[in-house]
């Protein structure tokens, strides 16, 4: 029967190589009470480092945390850039970036209603130019607990940032989505969804964004680092951020749980397809008695099927999972 020919692992596992330009999945698995800096090729460039701690932020639809870990920082200056690698190897890079992330604001802290960002891309040898920035600001309504969420291109100029006119209280957690564009692009616009509607995560265009910034000037020309920071002067007292995403497509930092079908065709084949529009390579396995060995199907990891030719005529059992790697 073809239920002892062919069987389904579908895993998401987190390794080695790299589908496109850049790739991060940032999960904090590092021990507990631990700098962050020093780690997973994060460094630190103002203030003290932030901490690992248990726990993380669920976002619903999204795909499940892969740890249990999460980032807290706040209560003073605070900076650190992540390396973004290739699998053409280091160097930086111009197009469109997408970031995506969840945090939680415990204590507002000294954050005024000027606001500061807290969240960018950069260069590898810029420390002043930062691209996309996610910026929050005490509630100008001055609701108690209460903050704004907005976006900038590559400006702090008050009249660069746009604001959503939503009001966002402390220890809700949220999820935003950040696109931003070199100045090569056709569109330079920076884009933010906030909280978008969790149907469109994994789907293969975005929905229209919550905020646009096209003021002010855009001068990163190049992406090398993914950034978090708290300034000197806006404060927060307390936040947690979880599951930082870098990619380059929407798909891609709002991945959803896949899941695979198996269609029986021509009375021989099997048709495997997955949902998700996740960059993802077929394994197939003869056998799960160590050690195992996978082997990718694909080379081009945007397919989302594959035909298992012979399948039911096959003595051989084989298995087969879903793997979507990142650069670490």
């Amino acid at each position: 029967m073809l239920t002892k020919r062919i069987f389904l692992w579908v895993a998401l596992c987190l390794g080695a190589t790299r589908l496109q330009a850049v790739s991060v999945y940032e999960p904090f698995d590092y021990p507990a009470a631990s700098d962050l800096a020093g780690q997973g090729g994060w460094v630190l460039t103002a203030g003290t480092s932030p901490k690992v701690q248990n726990g993380t932020l669920a976002v619903p639809g999204l795909m499940p945390a892969s740890a249990g870990k999460s980032l807290v920082f706040g209560g003073g200056q605070m900076e650190v850039r992540r390396f973004m690698k290739s699998s053409a190897g280091p160097g930086e890079f111009n197009g469109y970036y997408w970031y995506s992330l969840a945090f939680k604001v415990t204590d507002l802290g000294s954050l005024t209603t000027n606001g500061d960002f807290i969240a960018s891309f950069s260069s590898t040898n810029l420390t002043t130019e930062y691209g996309g920035r996610l910026f929050l600001r005490t509630d100008i309504g001055g609701a108690p607990g209460g903050y704004n969420i907005g976006v900038s291109r590559d400006s702090s100029a008050t009249a660069d940032i746009v604001w959503s006119g939503n009001l966002y209280h402390t220890n809700d957690t949220n999820f935003v989505v950040c696109r931003f564009a070199t100045p090569d692009q056709a569109s330079t616009d920076t884009l933010l969804w906030i909280n978008p509607d969790p149907s469109t995560y994994g789907q293969a265009s975005p929905p229209a964004p919550d905020l646009t910034a096209s003021g002010g000037v855009n001068l990163l020309t190049v992406v090398g680092e993914i950034v978090l920071r708290l300034s000197a002067s806006q404060t927060l007292g307390g936040i947690v951020l979880d599951e930082l995403r870098v990619e380059g497509q929407w798909a891609s930092v709002t991945p959803i749980p896949l899941t695979m079908s198996v269609t029986l065709t021509n009375s021989t084949d099997v048709y495997l397809s997955w949902g998700g529009n996740q960059n993802v390579f077929l394994q197939q396995a003869t056998g799960l008695s160590a050690p195992i060995t996978w082997t990718s199907l694909n080379s081009d990891a945007s397919i989302h099927s594959w035909t298992v030719t012979n399948a039911v005529a096959d003595p051989v059992p084989k298995f087969y999972r879903l793997v979507r790697w990142y650069v670490q």
